[in-house]
């Protein structure tokens, strides 16, 4: 008998390309012999699927950007930050009743992924009957939809853990126990993810650049497909997942674990070969770590350096970006405007439209950038760190970084470059285009009643500003604003750095004891940010400056590295949550006091450290809760453990 499916959701514009889903039937209800009919309502169908994939650029919708350690916002004016946000589950208020970004069943800002899932299905089924279609298109059509079904099973478990995976839609005659899904092992659903990420990998199908860039920009490729499965498998060797003994009592009905308690090292075998195969398909197709290349004219190597750094996120299409959504303007444009720091009255002003000064690093996070010698502050030799909060005046081999003429904290001196083109920070230099030269670049004041200081509204709640996210092409005068053209750019999902980074981690699990292979990608990423220039290497610089010096010849002190190196590396860019809570290290960062400057001061006593909240994480949050409407509804539904 022909299965028959209907689909019951109509899904409105999608953020992918300039496209919407039409009411194509009176009762907007489609069918999927009418949605079918034509290329171009199939098309839609497609940007439809894609337009699940959730947002990595909203602070309400990624939970990797807000719900964590890494930034905290002004709680006094929660116009932006309603209830419905990842601040809250950083907060540590996730509950059972209404579950915040529930990705499972929908609502509080999160979409339900399973109807996601089951559109893909009906796409799956039905394109090859579009008449007016190419088989080679309806084959890259439908590899791109075999993609995004794995990501959206890969989200749901990077979330939940033990989720079901819907490999096809349930008959609409099925029996309602037919109907009662379960949750399977974790083992078996990255089994599942990954094949279907290989049957999209190897089918040929997929492009392995994209060629039209303008419209197509977020659609998945080759290259990309095969870092989004490298990185799964990463996760998976992790050990939230691999010998997690803390969850053996999570078993399902048959007694199977759901996490397995059991270590196996070779997870982390698979993880290191596909890492290594999807950075050969990278290489391969032009894609390179990002180096500035615009015509800027009077800018100094430190300020090149800077905007290296800064436009490997803001570039429109950077060829170190493996995926990232394309023409994604609505939510770029949120992550710019709730980064960016008032440097001019006029800039002030227009608060509500480019500057709401409400996304902002915490002390901790500050804190975690190296030295200017490419070392942790509390293990550089050279390094005052017991004095790193008194104020000194600025040196002058800071000009470029800070202004010389004025004091600010130890702590925002010495450090490396990363630190400098990714932070703003009280008396230092925030360069872009509104500057003549980088000799005039503006300078972010910080203290209470100060341009960017602590004022009746919107306001940076630790006295730092997240830099990275903001183009320095972002230009607001009265008579010119580039804020829209500074918000298309592509959020990363994945980039090359990142996927170095992940190679380096599986090179050192896989190894006894670390060598030239395992330093050799992690280096990659650190010669881009100016690091060990002097020494030649990280291995030379941890001998010469770090108190710890063998710490890159052990295995556990080069998995400390390699961590750290990712807190910084992607700071900002939403893998800080994920990394902590595959590395089972949450319930230490997150169970920290939130810290900043003393943002209420309006003299030196604002570099005054102080307690800003509380975080609390506890085991249940390794995984989501599932509404308990949704486990009424279907007793063979397990809730996740300890909730």
């Amino acid at each position: 008998m022909k299965k028959k499916y209907i689909i019951i959701s109509v899904v409105s514009a999608c953020s992918l390309v300039s496209c919407s889903w039409l009411d194509i039937v009176p009762d907007n209800v489609a069918t999927m012999d009418m949605t079918f009919q034509t290329r171009a309502n199939a098309e839609k169908m497609l940007y439809t699927c894609y337009n699940y994939i959730p947002s990595t650029a909203s602070p309400w919708e990624n939970p990797g950007i807000g719900a964590s350690d890494e930034v905290w916002n002004c709680a006094e004016k929660t116009y932006y930050y309603t209830n419905e946000t990842a601040f809250r589950i950083a907060e540590g208020l996730q509950n059972t009743n209404d579950p915040y970004l529930n990705y499972w069943s929908g609502g509080q800002s999160g979409s339900n992924l399973f109807i996601g899932i089951r559109d893909c299905n009906i796409f799956l089924d039905n394109v090859d009957k579009v008449p007016d279609m190419s088989q080679s298109e309806k084959d890259r059509w439908k590899a791109e939809v075999k993609f995004i079904k794995g990501y959206l099973h890969m989200w749901l478990f990077q979330l939940y853990g033990p989720i079901p995976f819907i490999d096809h839609n349930i008959d609409v005659s099925a029996s309602p126990e037919d109907v009662k899904v379960v949750r399977e092992p974790v083992d078996d659903v990255v089994s599942k993810i990954v094949a279907l990420f290989d049957e999209a990998i190897y089918s040929g199908d997929l492009p392995d650049f994209i060629r039209v860039r303008d419209t197509e920009m977020g659609r998945i490729t080759r290259p990309g497909a095969m870092a989004i499965k490298a990185r799964l498998l990463t996760y998976a060797a992790s050990p939230l997942y691999n010998g997690n003994g803390d969850f053996a009592f999570y078993v399902d009905a048959q007694g199977r674990n759901l996490i397995n308690p059991v270590y196996d090292q070779h997870k982390w075998e698979l993880a290191r070969d596909a890492c290594k195969e999807a950075i050969d398909a990278a290489i391969a197709a032009g894609h390179d770590l990002y180096e500035f290349d615009e015509p800027v004219i009077n800018i100094s190597d430190t300020t090149e350096l800077e905007l290296t750094l800064r436009h490997t996120i803001t570039k429109k299409y950077g060829q170190e970006l493996l995926w990232g959504l394309g023409n994604n303007k609505l939510n770029t444009r949120d992550i710019l405007g709730i980064c960016n720091a008032p440097l001019t009255s006029y800039h002030l002003s227009n608060k509500l439209a480019w500057v709401k000064m409400m996304h902002n690093p915490t002390l901790g996070v500050v804190e975690q950038f190296y030295t200017r010698n490419g070392v942790p502050i509390d293990e550089d030799v050279t390094y005052d760190y017991e004095n790193r909060y008194e104020v000194m005046d600025i040196p002058a081999d800071h000009f470029y970084y800070a202004d010389t003429t004025a004091r600010t904290a130890r702590l925002h001196l010495f450090r490396e470059p990363r630190f400098y083109a990714w932070i703003g920070f009280d008396n230092g230099k925030w360069f872009n285009m509104e500057a003549t030269d980088d000799e005039h670049a503006y300078v972010l004041h910080c203290k209470s009643g100060e341009l960017a200081g602590r004022n009746t509204e919107n306001y940076s709640v630790t006295g730092f500003f997240t830099k990275k996210m903001v183009s320095y092409e972002l230009v607001m005068t009265q008579s010119n604003d580039t804020g829209d053209a500074c918000a298309r750019y592509a959020f990363p999902i994945i980039r090359l750095a990142d996927l170095y980074l992940l190679y380096a981690e599986c090179l050192n699990e896989c190894k006894d004891q670390p060598d030239a292979e395992v330093y050799e990608y992690i280096q990659k990423v650190r010669d881009k940010a100016g690091l060990d220039k002097e020494t030649g290497s990280l291995v030379e610089t941890w001998k010469k400056y770090s108190s710890d010096p063998d710490k890159p010849s052990t295995k556990d002190g080069m998995r400390e590295i390699i961590q750290q190196e990712r807190m910084i590396e992607l700071c900002f860019e939403g893998q800080r949550f994920f990394d902590l809570r595959r590395w089972k290290l949450s319930m230490d960062y997150c169970n920290r006091p939130v810290m900043g400057w003393s943002v209420t001061e309006s003299d030196e006593s604002f570099y005054t450290p102080a307690y800003i909240d509380f975080q609390t994480f506890t085991p249940r949050d390794y995984f989501w809760p599932i509404k308990l409407d949704d486990i009424y509804r279907n007793n063979k539904l397990q809730q996740s453990p300890l909730w």
